[in-house]
């Protein structure tokens, strides 16, 4: 890890440490978490990049768009992160996706799907679902490339497993970055990486699980913990996960999976790196390193 991304991960620890003081609800998080992400974003964000609020299928989001001759026929659709219960385009995730579409030269859509515990499951993976169709439908001839993060990997996946289960239009490819599969949140790495990840303790992922998934439906359901599916069919999948985060086995389980069952899929594990990394824009030389392989890759 480069010296800003140690500088970047001891500035982060700390909140783990409040997080076990005043368990927090979500509403609170929002609350604290999105004001200074915005303002840190407009403050720090890149430059030459449009951005516009637009609505996908009745489904709000912003398209993030190169000012200088983006790719033609190429589209980025995005869920972001955050639990299923906080995080957004413009707030949490708008350094990390304007520096997505600057590096990738690509537009990009990202989805603000309604959030938890106020909108519990069904309701991420209902919108994810309406605004694939409405892309899909207005960009019948161009690549759509499926990525997101944490709780939007997990929804990516879990989005995918729907459309091919159902014969709907799959995306040409996807982008996965530390993707959250199992929202049982018992693998070996909350053990074993609960002290190194600079982001998590265990109890913040088995809080948003406690909001996302009602006490009626079952956390094994493929379309809530994608892990518990059959990856058959997917299409050709990138994933890029840190080796210091407690989501590391999310990432290992889905890997080893989705390749038994023939998926073309690459998974990548960063040494000494925390979760989402990439979202901290310029501030860490990986984000750069990171979005090139991804531009390289699409």
């Amino acid at each position: 890890m480069s010296l800003r991304g140690r500088i970047v991960s001891a500035l982060i620890r700390p909140n783990k440490f409040l997080y076990r003081v005043f368990r927090p609800s979500a509403k609170f998080v929002r609350f604290y978490v999105h004001p200074q992400a915005w303002l840190g974003s407009i403050l720090f964000g890149p430059f030459g990049i449009g951005i516009r609020r637009e609505k996908f299928g009745g489904v709000p989001g912003v398209t993030f768009t190169p000012k200088k001759s983006p790719r033609k026929n190429i589209v980025i659709v995005y869920f972001h992160g955050g639990g299923f219960c906080f995080g957004s385009s413009l707030t949490t995730h708008r350094v990390g996706l304007t520096t997505l579409s600057k590096i990738t030269n690509t537009i990009c859509h990202s989805i603000d799907y309604r959030l938890a515990p106020e909108n519990p499951y069904p309701a991420a993976l209902d919108d994810a679902l309406a605004s694939w169709r409405y892309i899909a439908e207005t960009n019948p001839d161009s690549k759509l490339i499926l990525a997101g993060d944490s709780a939007g990997g997990g929804l990516s996946l879990a989005l995918m497993m729907y459309l091919r289960d159902n014969g709907e239009r799959l995306p040409d490819s996807t982008v996965l970055f530390s993707p959250w599969t199992d929202l049982n949140c018992e693998s070996e790495t909350y053990q074993s990486k609960a002290k190194v990840d600079p982001m998590f303790v265990p109890q913040m992922t088995r809080d948003c699980s406690e909001y996302y998934v009602p006490e009626s439906i079952d956390k094994k359901d493929p379309y809530v913990s994608p892990a518990y599916g059959d990856f058959s069919g997917l299409p050709r999948t990138l994933i890029m996960t840190g080796e210091n985060e407690i989501l590391l086995d999310d990432t290992r389980v889905i890997g080893q999976k989705a390749m038994n069952q023939g998926v073309d899929i690459e998974v990548q594990i960063w040494p000494t790196m925390f979760h989402d990394w990439w979202l901290f824009g310029n501030f860490i030389p990986e984000t750069k390193q990171c979005l090139t392989k991804i531009a390289e890759w699409i």
